[in-house]
């Protein structure tokens, strides 16, 4: 409190005395967490600047009852009507500027009042958070990736039904990987990363992943800011509105290629690490799909008429076989 005071006295002009500038000269009282300020109106364009500038670097937040504006440490402003989004209590350290470990624990911690308030699990290790929901068990993953990114990506584990789990791998994949540059796109919301996400689609969690640059601690508070908006206001939402395999399914395999949420599940033909990936597959043998075998025997064509693919066929007919069709 008396270093924000502080802040706010070293911002205002030299020049001028307090009875000048308050109606009611502020004072700090340490038994509070709000610092409720009196400009005069005839200062307000000098001391509203003022401030924001040192709640900024104090990591505090400014909350304008004339105009409802909520003024964030990150700069970010928030009005009336907007959605609630969790931020961080205090901007971040120094220290995030030398250390990729402390970012990832930072970003980890300042994320997981969101999570939590929706009823994710905190984990430890590069799965920060997971949530078992009616059709998929969810899996939030981040990492530090080259001492200047973080890596990034969000996987749906599906909830076969018993005859099909033989077709799963030990980790329960192949699972479903979120586009968030699809959500973030469609909803108008900022979404930084070092190009498109790795296809490296496998069984295993932790592939692909989006780069999120994240070098410094400048970088952290705002990829902080970018995941907040996109999660908590749009992809959680969506996931709460998965409430069957059916629904899993459309999405996965009855919408446009530009509306389908998922990576790696449409233009396969240009990307060979993609052939041995199948939950579109999966699903549509769940719900038991019309149009299972048609479908399935256009990936066997697309393995037979690729020389790499070729080598994999006698693992698709396994797969095919546990869905019930021998081919």
């Amino acid at each position: 409190m008396h270093a924000l005071l502080s802040a706010i006295e070293a911002a205002l002009p030299v020049d001028g005395c307090a009875d000048d500038f308050w109606t009611e000269v502020p004072g700090a009282d340490t038994s509070e967490m709000v610092l409720s300020l009196s400009p005069t109106l005839g200062e307000l364009t000098v001391v509203l600047p003022a401030i924001e500038t040192a709640a900024r670097q104090l990591g505090w937040v400014v909350l304008d009852p004339q105009s409802g504006e909520v003024r964030l440490p990150s700069g970010k402003v928030l009005s009336r009507g907007e959605p609630r989004i969790d931020r961080p209590e205090a901007a971040p350290s120094a220290d995030l500027d030398t250390s990729p470990a402390m970012r990832k624990a930072w970003l980890k911690q300042s994320l997981a009042p969101m999570f939590t308030r929706r009823g994710w699990r905190g984990r430890q290790g590069e799965i920060c958070f997971d949530k078992t929901l009616p059709c998929v068990d969810a899996q939030i993953y981040l990492d530090t990736q080259r001492q200047v990114t973080m890596s990034h990506g969000i996987w749906l584990r599906m909830r076969l039904p018993p005859r099909l789990q033989l077709a799963q791998d030990g980790d329960g994949g192949p699972s479903l990987v979120l586009s968030l540059e699809f959500f973030a796109q469609r909803h108008g919301l900022k979404f930084a990363h070092d190009g498109q996400p790795g296809l490296i689609i496998g069984g295993e969690v932790g592939s692909p992943t989006y780069g999120l640059p994240c070098a410094s601690a400048d970088d952290a508070a705002r990829r902080l800011e970018e995941l907040q908006a996109l999660y908590d206001v749009v992809v959680l939402d969506w996931l709460e509105s998965l409430n069957s395999l059916d629904e899993l399914e459309r999405c996965a395999n009855r919408v446009p290629d530009n509306e389908c949420p998922f990576i790696g599940l449409r233009h396969r033909g240009g990307h060979r690490r993609l052939l041995n990936y199948h939950p579109d597959l999966l699903l549509a043998a769940a719900v038991e799909a019309p149009d299972f075998e048609h479908r399935a025997r256009e990936r066997l064509a697309l393995y037979q008429a690729d020389g790499f693919g070729r080598g994999l066929v006698p693992e698709l007919r396994k797969l095919l076989g546990i869905c019930g069709l021998n081919v």
